[in-house]
Protein backbone atom coordinates (compact mmCIF):
# COMPACT_ATOMS: atom_id res chain seq x y z
CA UNK A 1 0.00 0.00 0.00
CA UNK A 2 2.40 2.67 -1.21
CA UNK A 3 1.23 6.24 -1.24
CA UNK A 4 3.44 8.35 -3.45
CA UNK A 5 0.88 10.98 -4.33
CA UNK A 6 1.12 14.57 -3.16
CA UNK A 7 -1.88 16.89 -3.17
CA UNK A 8 -1.76 20.66 -2.83
CA UNK A 9 -4.89 22.46 -1.68
CA UNK A 10 -5.15 26.26 -1.87
CA UNK A 11 -7.51 27.82 0.65
CA UNK A 12 -7.60 31.18 2.41
CA UNK A 13 -4.07 32.15 1.35
CA UNK A 14 -2.72 28.90 2.78
CA UNK A 15 -1.01 26.32 0.66
CA UNK A 16 -1.76 22.93 2.24
CA UNK A 17 0.20 19.94 1.00
CA UNK A 18 -0.85 16.39 1.90
CA UNK A 19 1.98 13.98 1.12
CA UNK A 20 3.71 10.83 2.30
CA UNK A 21 6.02 11.37 5.26
CA UNK A 22 9.68 11.83 4.35
CA UNK A 23 12.93 11.41 6.26
CA UNK A 24 13.16 15.19 6.74
CA UNK A 25 9.90 15.03 8.76
CA UNK A 26 11.20 12.59 11.38
CA UNK A 27 11.91 14.99 14.26
CA UNK A 28 8.67 16.95 13.97
CA UNK A 29 6.71 13.73 13.46
CA UNK A 30 8.17 12.22 16.62
CA UNK A 31 7.28 15.41 18.51
CA UNK A 32 3.66 15.25 17.31
CA UNK A 33 3.36 11.50 18.00
CA UNK A 34 4.64 12.10 21.54
CA UNK A 35 2.27 15.05 22.03
CA UNK A 36 -0.72 12.94 20.97
CA UNK A 37 0.36 10.16 23.33
CA UNK A 38 0.52 12.61 26.24
CA UNK A 39 -2.91 14.04 25.32
CA UNK A 40 -4.27 10.49 25.58
CA UNK A 41 -2.64 10.02 28.99
CA UNK A 42 0.05 7.68 27.65
CA UNK A 43 3.80 7.74 28.13
CA UNK A 44 5.37 7.77 24.64
CA UNK A 45 8.09 5.17 24.11
CA UNK A 46 8.71 5.67 20.38
CA UNK A 47 12.05 6.87 19.05
CA UNK A 48 13.51 7.18 15.56
CA UNK A 49 14.74 3.58 15.55
CA UNK A 50 11.28 2.24 16.34
CA UNK A 51 9.63 4.54 13.78
CA UNK A 52 12.00 3.35 11.02
CA UNK A 53 11.46 -0.27 12.04
CA UNK A 54 7.67 0.12 11.79
CA UNK A 55 7.91 1.77 8.39
CA UNK A 56 10.29 -0.85 6.96
CA UNK A 57 8.70 -3.99 8.43
CA UNK A 58 8.16 -6.95 6.08
CA UNK A 59 4.44 -6.39 6.31
CA UNK A 60 3.43 -2.77 5.83
CA UNK A 61 2.50 -2.18 9.45
CA UNK A 62 2.29 1.55 9.06
CA UNK A 63 1.94 4.29 6.48
CA UNK A 64 2.33 7.92 7.46
CA UNK A 65 0.97 10.92 5.62
CA UNK A 66 1.58 14.49 6.67
CA UNK A 67 -0.05 17.89 6.32
CA UNK A 68 2.30 20.72 5.53
CA UNK A 69 0.94 24.29 5.57
CA UNK A 70 3.12 27.00 4.05
CA UNK A 71 6.18 24.79 4.48
CA UNK A 72 5.48 23.87 8.12
CA UNK A 73 4.55 20.34 9.21
CA UNK A 74 1.22 20.83 11.02
CA UNK A 75 -0.28 17.36 11.28
CA UNK A 76 -0.13 13.71 10.39
CA UNK A 77 -2.19 10.59 9.99
CA UNK A 78 -1.03 7.02 10.40
CA UNK A 79 -2.92 4.19 8.76
CA UNK A 80 -2.60 0.46 9.18
CA UNK A 81 -4.04 -2.37 7.15
CA UNK A 82 -6.50 -4.75 8.73
CA UNK A 83 -9.19 -7.11 7.57
CA UNK A 84 -12.54 -8.68 8.21
CA UNK A 85 -11.41 -12.18 7.37
CA UNK A 86 -14.81 -13.85 7.59
CA UNK A 87 -16.13 -11.34 5.01
CA UNK A 88 -12.98 -11.42 2.88
CA UNK A 89 -12.65 -7.65 3.22
CA UNK A 90 -9.64 -5.40 3.54
CA UNK A 91 -9.94 -2.58 6.06
CA UNK A 92 -7.80 0.49 6.52
CA UNK A 93 -7.60 1.73 10.11
CA UNK A 94 -6.94 5.40 10.72
CA UNK A 95 -4.74 4.64 13.71
CA UNK A 96 -3.67 8.21 14.53
CA UNK A 97 -4.90 11.60 13.40
CA UNK A 98 -3.20 14.68 14.80
CA UNK A 99 -3.14 18.37 13.95
CA UNK A 100 -1.08 20.77 16.06
CA UNK A 101 -3.30 22.80 18.39
CA UNK A 102 -2.59 26.15 16.74
CA UNK A 103 -3.62 24.75 13.33
CA UNK A 104 -6.90 23.07 14.27
CA UNK A 105 -10.20 24.13 12.73
CA UNK A 106 -8.67 24.88 9.30
CA UNK A 107 -9.69 21.67 7.51
CA UNK A 108 -6.30 19.95 7.78
CA UNK A 109 -7.68 16.91 9.60
CA UNK A 110 -10.41 16.60 6.97
CA UNK A 111 -7.76 16.70 4.22
CA UNK A 112 -5.74 13.97 5.97
CA UNK A 113 -8.87 11.84 6.36
CA UNK A 114 -9.70 12.30 2.68
CA UNK A 115 -6.19 11.19 1.67
CA UNK A 116 -6.54 8.12 3.92
CA UNK A 117 -9.93 7.39 2.32
CA UNK A 118 -8.38 7.53 -1.16
CA UNK A 119 -5.56 5.24 0.01
CA UNK A 120 -8.16 2.78 1.30
CA UNK A 121 -10.02 2.81 -2.02
CA UNK A 122 -6.78 2.38 -3.99
CA UNK A 123 -5.87 -0.58 -1.74
CA UNK A 124 -9.18 -2.33 -2.40
CA UNK A 125 -10.52 -1.79 1.11
CA UNK A 126 -14.22 -2.24 1.82
CA UNK A 127 -14.15 0.18 4.75
CA UNK A 128 -12.06 2.49 6.85
CA UNK A 129 -12.19 2.53 10.63
CA UNK A 130 -11.15 4.96 13.34
CA UNK A 131 -11.52 4.94 17.10
CA UNK A 132 -11.22 7.50 19.85
CA UNK A 133 -11.62 7.73 23.58
CA UNK A 134 -15.23 7.64 24.77
CA UNK A 135 -14.89 11.13 26.26
CA UNK A 136 -13.25 12.74 23.20
CA UNK A 137 -16.43 14.33 21.90
CA UNK A 138 -14.60 16.79 19.65
CA UNK A 139 -12.92 13.98 17.70
CA UNK A 140 -16.18 12.03 17.54
CA UNK A 141 -17.94 15.06 16.08
CA UNK A 142 -15.18 15.56 13.52
CA UNK A 143 -15.30 11.91 12.43
CA UNK A 144 -19.07 12.06 12.02
CA UNK A 145 -18.73 15.27 9.97
CA UNK A 146 -16.25 13.50 7.69
CA UNK A 147 -18.63 10.62 6.97
CA UNK A 148 -17.75 8.01 9.59
CA UNK A 149 -20.65 6.22 11.25
CA UNK A 150 -20.58 4.77 14.77
CA UNK A 151 -20.28 1.01 14.99
CA UNK A 152 -22.47 -1.08 17.20
CA UNK A 153 -19.72 -2.33 19.46
CA UNK A 154 -20.59 -5.55 21.15
CA UNK A 155 -16.96 -6.64 21.51
CA UNK A 156 -14.65 -6.07 24.44
CA UNK A 157 -11.03 -5.22 23.71
CA UNK A 158 -8.26 -7.29 25.32
CA UNK A 159 -4.50 -7.27 25.10
CA UNK A 160 -1.61 -9.57 25.89
CA UNK A 161 1.83 -8.18 26.70
CA UNK A 162 4.53 -10.15 24.92
CA UNK A 163 7.65 -8.97 26.72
Amino acid sequence: MLDTQTNTIEQNETSLVIRPAAWKDKNRLLDMIEELARLQGDHPEIDIRILVDLLKADMPWLRLIVAEANGELVGYASVTGSMRLHFGQRVLDLHHLFVAKEHRGKGYARALIERARLMAIASGCARMTVSTAADNLKAQSAYLACGFKPLKNTAKLYEMHLD
